[in-house]
């Protein structure tokens, strides 16, 4: 869980620097820009492949295998005299966030069940707690030193990290099963996810309706066509796609892609509400401290998501899963009305951040309840390859609306513009909300469970 932490705050580090940056290095918004999507795009890209090296070889060694490479990473970053080798850096530690997956199945191995889903609530939380931590340290570091220190002092702590993951924990071999990877899966999953991030990445640059984000949506949809219809035909796919009938599956991977969207349409908005001149009529004047002290509460709260397992235990599967959708919904609901008041500001921002943290936390519990044993290592990693998805869409799409509203670049974006963000968000956390209520528990599946595929095409590696 520790290492999941970290990972998250070296994440998280560099944002709130980026101008700092961009100034050290003289890069183009262009480039200062994939500082953070460096980050968002190889982590998707690589996580369910490590989640099922997880399944199949020991965790313990994937685990460190994975640490090394986001030292590495970091390493990079920190001696980095340029923008590419800066990006270059940047993807390789996104590479970290394929340590979720790795983390779940090495507290399944060793873990009850119950334990477990408690794990996962503590995990979520200390996402959060490491979060909110990058985000308090980062300025100061990025004000008072080179920018380098902003990858330095991650990479002590990393470093600290990798010894005690050596020492402490246990073996944890294969559950069985083939040892098969699926090479082709893996590269068909990642042509297409990295071709919609990257499309949602430039959207708001080519527009919404271009050829250009048209086209590489078209080609994203394609190729995950042909990944599920390929998955299908072999008996050790990258994905098993059989499971995704399951309805805690789909539940969780509509919690993760509405909490990674919510939370982020907040972190877009927020700052640009309260740091409006109070005569626009919503802003409220705020400084860049008074920004934090709005929004670093709102991330500390996620740290309460172990609530979920104790509200699932005394009410049930559906309305725990259905408790992180309805708090974000009240989120929006004062978000809608905040225009000018500090308080329900902070509310909404208090509600996106528990409510989000305990719809991750749900949702790792659901995967845990309805997935075999030697598949949940895979599908862990792909309900954060799918958060990170809603975190994306959430980022360009509010960006979009507040930036297009305004018909100069230091204009102010109407308050209509805000409530059309709300509103967005507003409809898909209803929609998981109606989702959740239709989770139950079903029984686990098994291999032995999945009905045999039809053919096995070559070049399955």
């Amino acid at each position: 869980m520790s290492a999941v932490g970290i990972y998250k705050a070296i994440e998280s580090m560099a944002s709130p620097a980026l101008p700092i940056v961009q100034e050290q290095l003289g890069a183009t918004r262009a480039e200062i820009a994939w500082v953070i999507t460096g980050v968002l795009l190889t982590g998707p890209i690589v996580t369910p492949l490590v989640g099922r090296l997880g399944d199949i070889y020991n965790k313990r060694t994937v685990l460190l295998s994975v640490l090394s490479i986001v030292g590495t990473g970091t390493l990079v970053s920190a001696v980095s005299v340029s923008m590419p080798m800066l990006i270059a850096g940047q993807l390789m530690q996104g590479v970290g966030l394929s340590t979720v997956p790795l983390a779940v199945g090495i507290m399944r191995e060793t873990q009850s069940e119950q334990r477990l889903k408690f794990g996962n609530g503590v995990m979520v939380g200390a996402i959060y707690a490491c979060t909110a931590l990058a985000m308090l340290v980062a300025g100061p570091i990025a004000d008072r030193l080179h920018y380098n220190w902003l990858f330095w002092f991650p990479l002590i702590v990393l470093a600290v990290m990798i010894f005690l993951c050596w020492v402490l924990i246990p073996s944890c071999p294969s559950a069985g099963g083939s040892a098969r990877i699926d090479f082709v899966g893996a590269a068909l999953f990642g042509g297409g996810l990295a071709a919609f991030l990257i499309a949602l990445t430039y959207a708001p640059d080519w527009g919404w309706t271009s050829t250009k984000f048209l086209g590489l949506v078209g080609l994203a949809l394609a190729l995950l066509i042909v990944f599920v219809l390929a998955e299908l035909r072999i008996s050790d796919p990258l994905v098993d796609v059989r499971i995704l009938g399951s309805r805690q599956v789909v539940a969780a991977a509509v919690l993760m892609v509405v909490a990674g969207l919510v939370i982020n349409v907040f972190f877009v908005s927020v700052p640009m509400q309260v740091q409006q001149p109070t005569s626009t009529g919503y802003g409220l004047g705020a400084t860049g401290t008074m920004t934090s002290f709005i929004l670093v509460p709102g991330v500390l709260v996620g740290t309460a998501a172990p609530v979920v397992s104790w509200i699932e235990r005394i009410a049930g599967t559906r309305l725990a899963t259905a408790c992180g959708p309805g708090i974000m919904i009240a989120g929006f609901l004062c978000a809608i009305q905040s225009a000018g008041n500090v308080g329900l500001t902070a509310a909404s921002m208090l509600c996106a951040g528990l409510g989000s943290g305990i719809a991750i936390a749900q949702a790792m519990n659901l995967v845990v309840a309805a997935v075999p044993a030697e598949r949940v290592g895979a599908f862990s990693g792909m309900n954060f390859v799918v958060k990170a998805i809603g975190s994306t869409s959430g980022v360009q799409v509010a960006a979009s609306i507040l930036s297009t509203d305004a018909a100069e670049a230091d204009q102010a974006p109407s308050w209509a513009a805000f409530n059309a963000v709300f509103l967005f968000g507003l409809a898909f956390a209803v929609a998981a909300l109606l989702v959740g209520l239709t989770a139950s528990v079903q029984r686990k599946r098994t291999q032995q469970d999945s009905p045999q595929p039809q053919a096995e095409p070559a070049g399955h590696g």
